[in-house]
């Protein structure tokens, strides 16, 4: 409809419990483990309340408010630590705009608690796709040719690999965010590669 934008929610807290999300005081998403991110949902424009709650909890761990535009979609992402009491609700603009066949959209958000500001790039001598990402940040959709890729991710000025991501395949017409998510500190840093442009045509079916 095109008073309406489209939302979905992730669960990027390393230490939170599994999670519901509730959108004016009605449920959306139930028992949300970490590193998953939901569907779109189809909102009316303008302010909306977002509480997130551990699963069986009356008591929420957020509580916010986020303003839509019509025709646009976002990504709100619940990041942060329990242990640092500093969780938050991280939002995004999707602006995928259109894709070509032959190429991919790809973007890079920083969802690590305990990560410094990160480079991306493209293993053995590739190009440098995002520098200087900090944390609850999201670079700007970039475009990359069709293919299947190894991605490395960095400490901005080091040239010591935090992560390798072998067999990465970027699909043409697609837009992809690929989110870093867990704890340097604890071993558990990883990645989510989500598809924009897929869930947004599956959103609109």
């Amino acid at each position: 409809m095109p008073d309406d934008a489209f939302v979905r929610i992730g669960h990027c807290s390393p230490d939170a419990p599994n999670v519901d999300v509730r959108l004016d005081g009605e449920t959306v998403i139930e028992d949300v483990p970490f590193r998953t991110i939901g569907d779109y949902q189809q909102v009316p424009a303008g302010s909306h309340e977002v509480h997130v709650l551990p699963t069986g909890s009356e008591e929420s761990v957020i509580e916010t408010s986020i303003d839509v535009d019509a025709g646009e979609q976002y990504t709100a992402l619940a990041t942060g630590t329990v242990a640092d009491e500093n969780l938050k609700l991280t939002v995004l603009t999707d602006e995928v705009g259109e894709v070509p066949s032959g190429k991919a959209h790809v973007r890079f958000i920083h969802c690590s608690p305990d990560a410094p500001r990160v480079t991306v790039r493209v293993a053995d001598d590739g190009p440098t796709l995002f520098e200087n990402v900090r944390f609850r940040r999201g670079t700007d959709y970039t475009p990359v040719d069709a293919g299947t890729y190894d991605i490395e991710v960095l400490p901005s000025g080091s040239d010591e690999v935090a992560l390798s991501l072998s067999g990465i395949e970027f699909e043409g017409a697609t837009a992809y965010s690929a989110i870093a998510v867990g704890l340097v500190s604890e071993g558990t840093l990883g990645a989510e590669l989500i598809e924009d442009s897929r869930m947004m045509l599956e959103a609109d079916d």
